[in-house]
């Protein structure tokens, strides 16, 4: 590490010591970079959600992230020994990025546009013994989100209580999204940073009707669960959307909460898939009679 640092500008005594604070922690071994590696990262998880774990990290490369934080990304349910194998997240933060863009353009009067974190996927190239992620396995590593991390809604259509008052451009975002698409997408399970001029999103879900997006794509179901609970707000009649919403009394119908319980997506997407073929063009038909022509 020292001679890395010793060819580093003046910073380089304050990432040091930096380095030293956080391996000094107990369970808080740091994976050192070697001449190659771009980022080290902690051996020992600080977070985890449904499919991925993360660990604390820092850049040591390129050299405008020297010494910058940053988080380390694997998935929980098996090893990602190609890069391909990160193709599917990194649709769905880019989709996410396009949409917020588009998005962002038509409330800028709220002063706070919608921003997903910059992100990569790396090789592993340094390991302590008997820690994860492995060596020679590929990761997602994005910029740490300094500030209050929270979860604003969910994938299963849990929405945060504040989105009624304080987030309210989240839940119109993914209202939004739908509506945007003609029904196609609606991007989900939103969280991470709300700052004062703007939010900083990670780990974003998208729905879709094609169900290309992965594990988390809960589609027809996700759709109709976010519409069971989502209240528009001002920036819903804002945007001329509030009217563009499935009928609830039918969707409550299909979507009885009691028969399908939603303790992680992968119940729901698995629920999801026991539903009659009736009943699934039955929430299709709902849900695409309300948001009228395709706009994408």
């Amino acid at each position: 590490i020292y001679s890395l640092l010793d060819r580093q500008s003046s910073v380089c005594r304050t990432v040091t010591k930096e380095l030293a604070v956080i391996m000094s922690r107990p369970n808080w071994d740091f994976v050192p970079p070697n001449e190659d590696a771009n980022t080290s990262f902690a051996t020992v998880a600080f977070a985890e959600g449904v499919s991925r774990r993360a660990y604390r990290a820092m850049y040591w490369k390129p050299a405008h992230k020297y010494g910058r934080k940053a988080v380390v990304k694997e998935y929980k349910h098996g090893y990602t020994w190609a890069q391909g194998d990160w193709d599917t997240a990194l649709k769905i933060y880019q989709q996410t990025e396009l949409l917020a863009a588009q998005f962002n353009s038509f409330v800028s009067w709220t002063n706070c546009p919608i921003h997903v974190v910059e992100r990569s996927v790396q090789l592993v190239k340094s390991q302590i013994a008997g820690s994860t992620p492995k060596l020679g396995e590929w990761v997602l590593v994005e910029d740490y989100l300094e500030g209050d991390y929270q979860k604003f809604i969910s994938n299963s259509g849990w929405v945060k209580p504040q989105c009624m008052t304080t987030y309210m451009s989240i839940p119109a975002f993914a209202h939004w999204s739908w509506v945007h698409t003609g029904g196609q997408l609606m991007v989900s399970d939103l969280q991470g940073v709300h700052y004062s001029d703007k939010y900083m999103l990670t780990d974003p879900c998208i729905l879709s009707l094609s169900r290309e997006y992965g594990a988390t794509d809960l589609a027809l179901i996700g759709m109709g669960l976010f519409f069971m609970t989502h209240q528009c707000t001002d920036i819903c009649r804002s945007l001329g959307i509030a009217h563009k919403r499935p009928n609830m009394a039918a969707m409550r119908q299909l979507l009885n909460k009691d028969m399908i319980q939603l303790s992680t997506s992968y119940i729901a997407k698995e629920q999801y898939d026991k539903l009659p073929a009736q009943t699934k063009q039955l929430i299709r038909s709902i849900l695409l009679a309300s948001v009228g022509q395709f706009m994408w």
